[in-house]
C-alpha cells in the first residue's frame, strides 16, 4: 500500500471499523439503539470526500440503502424526491448509500444524475457499513437521530409487497411517519417494518475467521511490503502484527475502496494488463472480514516468512548508468517538488534500450521518476538558466523529445521489451530524467540512478509514444463537469502495446477507446478517480493491432470550481491547454509499433515519427486556418477538434 491518502484517511478519523455492534444482520432489534461510533462515522462519497452520518442539531438523518441494478430501488427514486419536498424546510440530512460494488464513482454519479437523485450519494462497496447496522435489502431505510441512535429502519412504504409484485391500493407511509415522529420528540409507532427489495449484493465468501498470521500478513508482504517498510515511501510499516493491528481499521476503508493497492486503472473496464496491481475480492472480503472481527493474529506458527528485497540491480549489470549526478536535496516541507536532471549519454553509437530499471535514491521522498530522450539541446539548455541541479517542471520536461525510456512508481517492477522492439537513443543524446519528491517532514537527500540495458538481438520496431490531445481546450471558471475530447487517426498500419492518461490537477477522470475503420469499438482504459501524483504507463497483456484508420478516443472531465482543493488558482480563472502547473492537458498516450516493420531489412526507415509530425502540422495548418476564419476566436468550445479527428 502506497498511497498518501493512507496518512488523510487516518487524519480523517474514520471509525466505520470501530463501531460496537453486537446486532444481528436484519435484526429489528437495532431500532432504538445507541450505537458506539455512528455519530462520528463517516462514508465516501463518489468524489472521494468523507461524508459524516452524524445528523444535524435537532434533526435527523435518513439513511437509504440503494442499488443501481435493482428495479424495485430504482423505482423508489420519484418517492424519495417527494419526501424531501415535505420534508425539505426541516433539519435532515439525506444520504443515499449505494451499495454496488463494481461501478466505478463516474458511473454511480451517472445514475444519481439521471434518476434525478437529490440526496447525498456515499457509497459502501462491500457492505461493511450495511452490516455494522443491520441492512440486509436495498431500498431499505434508517432514521437516525441527534444522538446516534436509530430510531427506525425498514421499508419506505407499501408500495411492493414481495419482489414483481405492486401493491394495488398503496397507502403505508411509515418512513414519512417515522421522520415526523422523530423531528416531533415522540416515538416511532412501528420502529421496524420489513423492507420489500433486493438483497444487498454479498462479499464472496470468507472460509473460518481469518487471522492476521494465517491469512492477512500473505496479503500485505504480497501487495503493501514494497512500500510499507522502513526506509520507504510508504507513511508507515506493515512488517509486523501490531504495525498492521493498530491501523487494521484504516487499511480495511482504503482496501475497500480501492486506494490501495496504488493501481487507478477501473478493474471492470477495457482490456487486461501486465503487472496488475490489484487485490481480488477475496482479499479484500478478507482484510475487511479481519478488520471487523477485531484483528485477531493467529497462531504465530501460521506466520509465512518474510520476503526479501534486493538492492542490487535485479536484470543484472547494466550497459549504462544513468546518475542525475548529485546529492539532490529535498526540503523538509512545502509542496511537491517536480525536478528535471539533463544527464549526456556520452555515446558514441546510437543503440536500442529493451530495459530501464529505476533505482531511487531515498524511497522516502522519491513519489515517481520519469525519463526521456533529448537530441535537441534544448533540455540542457534549461537546465543551464535554471539555479541548482536540474530544471523546474511539472507536466512533462517542457520540450519537444526524441523518446522516452519509461518510468517508475512505487510496486512497478523493471520490465524488458519483447524480442526485436527496442527504444531509441540516439549517439550524443541526452537523458532528461524527471523526479517527483514528496517532503518528508525533515531535510532529506537524493541521488537517482537508471540502469539501461542494450539490444542483445537485432531490433526490427521501434517503440514510440503517441499522444492523442487537444490543444484547442477551455475550462470555464466555476464548472464542476467539464468534458474534453481528443482524438488521434493512425495514419497506417500499427501494433499498439501500452497507453499512459495524463491530465493535470483538474482532471475528474479520464478514459481511453479505440474505434476501428469497420465501426467496431474497444474500451482501453478507464480511470474514476484522476490523481495526478499517481500517473502509470500501463502494458496491455497481448498487443492491439491499430489498422490505418483507426481513432484513439479520450475523454476527459475535469472541476474547475473553488470546491477543488487541487486547484492552484484560487479564485478559479478560465485554464487552457499548457504545460504550467496552472494550466491543463488532456493527452491520451498509446505505445506503439508500426506493423511489419523491419529494421534489419537494407533501407528499411523507422518513420513513425516522421509521418506523426506530418499529421502534427498539417493539423497546426488547419488551426490556423480556421482561427483566420473565426477572427482569433479558436478553441472556443469545450469539445474543440482534436489531433486527426
Amino acid at each position: 500500500m502506497c498511497k498518501k491518502t493512507v496518512r488523510v484517511a487516518m487524519a480523517r478519523g474514520l471509525v466505520l471499523a470501530g463501531l460496537s455492534l453486537v446486532l444481528t444482520q436484519g435484526s429489528g432489534a437495532v431500532s432504538g439503539a445507541e450505537i458506539a461510533g455512528l455519530k462520528e462515522a463517516t462514508l465516501r462519497g463518489p468524489g472521494g470526500t468523507r461524508i459524516a452520518v452524524a445528523a444535524p442539531a435537532g434533526g435527523v438523518t435518513v439513511l437509504v440503502f440503494y442499488s443501481t441494478e435493482c428495479p424495485i430501488s430504482n423505482a423508489y427514486s420519484p418517492t424519495l424526491d417527494e419526501l424531501m419536498t415535505r420534508f425539505r424546510s426541516q433539519p435532515i440530512k439525506w444520504l443515499g448509500i449505494c451499495v454496488d460494488p463494481d461501478l466505478s464513482d463516474a458511473e454511480v454519479r451517472t445514475h444519481a444524475r439521471d434518476f434525478k437523485l437529490r440526496f447525498q450519494v456515499v457509497r459502501d462497496r462491500h457492505g461493511s457499513f450495511a452490516r455494522k447496522i443491520g441492512a440486509t435489502m436495498t431500498p431499505e431505510a434508517f432514521v437516525v437521530d441527534a444522538a446516534g441512535r436509530i430510531r427506525y429502519h425498514g421499508r419506505i412504504d407499501d408500495q411492493f409487497v414481495a419482489r414483481r409484485v405492486r401493491n394495488a391500493n398503496p397507502n403505508g407511509t411509515e418512513l414519512q411517519d417515522a421522520i415526523a415522529a422523530v423531528l416531533a420528540g415522540n416515538e416511532v409507532a412501528a420502529p421496524h417494518v420489513a423492507a420489500v427489495g433486493c438483497p444487498i449484493p454479498e462479499l464472496p465468501a470468507v472460509v473460518g475467521h481469518p487471522t492476521y498470521t494465517k491469512d492477512v500478513a500473505p496479503i500485505f508482504q504480497k501487495n503493501c511490503l514494497e512500500c510499507h517498510r522502513r526506509g520507504q515511501v510508504g507513511p508507515f510499516a506493515l512488517e509486523t502484527y501490531e504495525q498492521a493491528r493498530k491501523r487494521a481499521a484504516d487499511i480495511a476503508t482504503v482496501v475497500e475502496e480501492r486506494g490501495m493497492p496504488p493501481w487507478k486503472a477501473s478493474p471492470h473496464f477495457g482490456v487486461k494488463f501486465q503487472d496488475e496491481r490489484l487485490l481480488s475480492e477475496k482479499e479484500i472480503a478478507t482484510v475487511l472480514a479481519w478488520a471487523e472481527s477485531g484483528a485477531p493474529e493467529g497462531n504465530p506458527a501460521d506466520l509465512p516468512p518474510p520476503p526479501s528485497f534486493s538492492e542490487e540491480w535485479l536484470l543484472g549489470r547494466p550497459d549504462l548508468v544513468v546518475d542525475i549526478g548529485t546529492d539532490y536535496a529535498v526540503p523538509e516541507s512545502g509542496g511537491d517538488i517536480y525536478r528535471c536532471f539533463v544527464i549526456p549519454s556520452r555515446l558514441e553509437q546510437d543503440v536500442y534500450v529493451t530495459a530501464a530499471e529505476y533505482r531511487p535514491g531515498n524511497r522516502r521522498v522519491v513519489h515517481h521518476i520519469l525519463a526521456y530522450v533529448d537530441t535537441s539541446g534544448k533540455a540542457r539548455e534549461r537546465d543551464q538558466a535554471d539555479p541548482g541541479p536540474g530544471y523546474a517542471c511539472f507536466g512533462g520536461p517542457g520540450e519537444p523529445i526524441h523518446g522516452d525510456l519509461g518510468g517508475w512508481a512505487p510496486g512497478i517492477q523493471p520490465r524488458t521489451l519483447p524480442d526485436g522492439i527496442g527504444r531509441s537513443l540516439p549517439r550524443g543524446s541526452d537523458v532528461i530524467v524527471q523526479v517527483h519528491y514528496h517532503p518528508s517532514g525533515k531535510p532529506e537527500r537524493d541521488r537517482t540512478k537508471i540502469g539501461l540495458h542494450f539490444a542483445r538481438k537485432p531490433i526490427r520496431q521501434t517503440l514510440h509514444w503517441i499522444p492523442a490531445f487537444n490543444p484547442g481546450m477551455e475550462l470555464p471558471p466555476g464548472e464542476s463537469n467539464i468534458e474534453i475530447q481528443a482524438a488521434w487517426q493512425v495514419p497506417v498500419d500499427l501494433v499498439g502495446h501500452a497507453v499512459t492518461p495524463h491530465m493535470h490537477l483538474l482532471g475528474r477522470d479520464i478514459r481511453m477507446a479505440l474505434k476501428f475503420p469497420d465501426g467496431r469499438e474497444q474500451d482501453l482504459i478507464k480511470i474514476d478517480d484522476w490523481d495526478f501524483n499517481w500517473q502509470y504507463s500501463y502494458f496491455f497483456e497481448k498487443p492491439i493491432e491499430l489498422p490505418k484508420g483507426t481513432v484513439v478516443k479520450v475523454v476527459g472531465h475535469y472541476d474547475n470550481t473553488a470546491a477543488n482543493p487541487r486547484n492552484p488558482n484560487k479564485p478559479p480563472k478560465l485554464v487552457k491547454w499548457g504545460e504550467a502547473t496552472t494550466d491543463e492537458m488532456c493527452v491520451g498516450f498509446i505505445a506503439v509499433t508500426k506493423k511489419g516493420q523491419d529494421l534489419t531489412r537494407p533501407g528499411e526507415k523507422d518513420d513513425v515519427m516522421e509521418i506523426f509530425g506530418k499529421q502534427m502540422e498539417e493539423y497546426r495548418q488547419k488551426r490556423e486556418k480556421e482561427k483566420a476564419e473565426k477572427g482569433g476566436r479558436s478553441g472556443s468550445e469545450n469539445r474543440p477538434r482534436s489531433a486527426g479527428k
